[in-house]
């Protein structure tokens, strides 16, 4: 039997809109469940079904990607209920949705996408950096089959700010000489 603080349906959905009101954009499924299985109160079943009646009252929206968003009803009535929720759930919700925010500030920031060349001679590699500002660097590649620029790109989105800060050092060391 478990033992939390999320009783009722009603509490259910308030701690989903408490989430989706913190969420920095959409989110899918996967995590918004991991958000709110948070509290040991809280089952699958139950999350699920206090979603979906967020859904049927316009609270929460799910776009064509399977992304879930609140809309402004739901910030709305939300931010009259948040309180009611206990002070150990928000504390972990709000811990829990921070490390969401920045994987999802970390996705927006640094892309990638494998492409056919046109001409049938390979794949092009492209890689993004972006910061608050706007684009950084933007670094496209050939490679000969779709495994190596998936390649690279893997092994760019490890570490865009190395290949960054290496490249500018490169082109600078290059500028003075």
């Amino acid at each position: 039997m478990s033992i939390g603080f999320i009783k009722s349906p009603l509490e259910i959905m308030e701690l989903i809109l408490y989430i989706l009101a913190r969420v920095d954009g959409p989110v899918g499924m996967g995590d918004l469940t991991d958000l709110a299985l948070c509290d040991e109160g809280v089952d699958y079943f139950q999350f699920a079904d206090a979603l979906g009646k967020l859904r049927e009252t316009g609270h929460v929206t799910v776009d064509g990607d399977g992304l879930i968003a609140i809309t402004p009803k739901g910030r709305s009535n939300g931010a009259t209920t948040e309180e009611e929720l206990p002070y150990s759930v928000r504390v972990k919700c709000d811990r829990n949705v921070s490390a969401l925010n920045r994987r999802l500030q970390r996705a927006r920031q640094v892309r990638t996408r494998v492409t056919p060349r046109p001409d049938g001679s390979g794949y092009t590699a492209r890689m993004v950096l972006d910061d608050e500002q706007g684009n950084v660097m933007t670094l496209e590649m050939m490679a000969p089959d779709r495994t190596q620029a998936e390649l690279l790109c893997r092994s760019y989105s490890a570490q865009p700010e190395r290949l960054y800060n290496r490249l500018l050092s490169q082109l600078l060391e290059q500028g003075e000489g």
